[in-house]
């Protein structure tokens, strides 16, 4: 997972944050991009035929080597993790809950951190 550090937003974003937060100073982190790395995805039953066609796409939409070869791996921006959240329109309408179920559940398991935030 790759973060990126933002200065002061001074257009309203901080109207956004809770009162008890209002205070404090921090820098805001934009969220990037994020590996896709080896993972253990928890679904249910119904779901997880849909897992491959789901990893299948995410390597496709991914970028290689988006933030050099030193760093390395497919990088998943959030351009395309919106495109991959709309791969159950692609499904008939009795499969297409199954399928937006293990999308989340693989994005879930690929970024446990920010998912458990959520």
């Amino acid at each position: 997972m790759r973060l990126e550090q933002r200065g002061d937003d001074s257009s309203g974003s901080a109207k956004k944050m809770s009162e008890s937060c209002e205070n404090q100073k921090r820098p805001e982190l934009e969220f990037v991009a994020f590996a896709l790395g080896d993972c253990i995805v928890d679904v249910e039953q119904n779901s997880a035929k849909y897992l491959r066609p789901v990893h299948r796409t995410a390597l496709e939409l991914a970028i290689h080597n988006r933030f050099g070869a030193e760093i390395g791996g497919f990088w998943l921006m959030p351009d395309q993790i919106d495109q991959l959240k709309k791969l159950p329109e692609y499904y008939p309408i009795n499969e297409a809950p199954f399928v937006a179920r293990a999308v989340e559940a693989y994005l879930g398991a690929q970024l446990p951190e920010l998912y458990s935030i959520c």
